[in-house]
């Protein structure tokens, strides 16, 4: 609360979406992570493709905080999410996949108080834990200060640690429903043009790896989408040759912040790099993924 005169103004409500889709094994964690955020107004919001497993029981036993849920058949994870941003009274948003989930009891708080700090920015993102599907640390997804000129060549920042002003979004234009995997990408790129991005250096969130998950499943549906947009503002030699040192200037930038993090004393949970290709082959080996 801040004092403005006689006047106390409210924290901002923030709205988390979820899409889920026969998840009821790491259900709980997600819905758990969410209900347990301290010292912030979290409005959470699940949207459920009609699961044959044992979300609804989950859901019944753990989702007692939930604003809004539904099982039933629908389009898609897209188009769950634009649903859920449609409901959404938050000022902030963000969406949580319903294996991964918030790090600590104090993440969104961090958010809040991103935005409250630096009134300009229209998105926040903080670092990302990629977890093994027992939750043991795999490795970091962490950012230098990502900016609207590298989200034009590459995603520049984690989709489960991200956050952004609902203003920003609908100004946007919200998710495009053709996207089928790189909504996050397509809207993240559109929304940060023209407007400022800030890092919160802390971790906020993890990302479940697991052979079932959609990163897993839809490599090729992912490089399609990503391919349209990289090149949504420019296309031949020179502007490939630009998508290609952005997305080296990002690499480095991340190997500079989990240095910075370390020499700073952060406890990191892992070392590995999940922006270096050497790592994420061994996750690959490692848990039988295909990313």
């Amino acid at each position: 609360m801040h004092d403005n005169g006689n006047l106390m103004t409210a924290p901002p409500k923030i709205t988390i979406v979820t899409p889920s889709f026969n998840q009821a094994r790491y259900l709980r964690r997600t819905l758990t992570s969410v209900a347990g955020q301290k010292g912030v107004d979290v409005e959470h919001i699940l949207l459920d493709g009609g699961s044959t497993d044992a979300t609804q029981e989950v859901i019944r036993a753990h989702g007692s905080h939930l604003t809004f849920w539904r099982s039933e058949q629908d389009l898609g994870q897209t188009m769950a999410l634009i649903e859920g941003f449609q409901r959404a009274q938050g000022q902030i948003l963000g969406w949580l996949n319903s294996d991964d989930y918030l790090w600590d009891e104090y993440a969104l708080l961090k958010v809040t108080r991103a935005f409250s700090d630096n009134p300009k920015a229209a998105m926040v993102s903080g670092d990302t834990v990629l977890v093994a599907a027992d939750e043991t640390p795999v490795m970091m997804d962490m950012t230098w200060r990502p900016s609207a000129r590298q989200m034009r060549y590459n995603m520049a920042v984690p989709q489960q640690s991200t956050f952004w002003k609902a203003e920003a979004y609908h100004a946007a234009g919200g998710i495009d429903p053709h996207f089928k995997y790189c909504m996050d990408f397509d809207l993240f790129q559109r929304m940060s043009q023209g407007r400022s991005i800030v890092r919160i250096p802390h971790i906020l969130a993890a990302f479940r790896l697991h052979p079932a998950s959609k990163t897993a499943a839809l490599g090729d549906v992912f490089r399609r989408e990503a391919a349209i947009c990289q090149n949504r503002y420019g296309q031949g030699l020179a502007h490939k040759f630009m998508v290609k040192a952005v997305t080296m200037e990002i690499r480095l930038r991340s190997i500079f912040a989990e240095t910075c993090a370390f020499f700073s004393n952060r406890r990191l949970p892992c070392l590995a790099n999940a922006r270096l290709e050497p790592c994420r082959a061994w996750a690959r080996r490692r848990y039988d993924l295909r990313f």
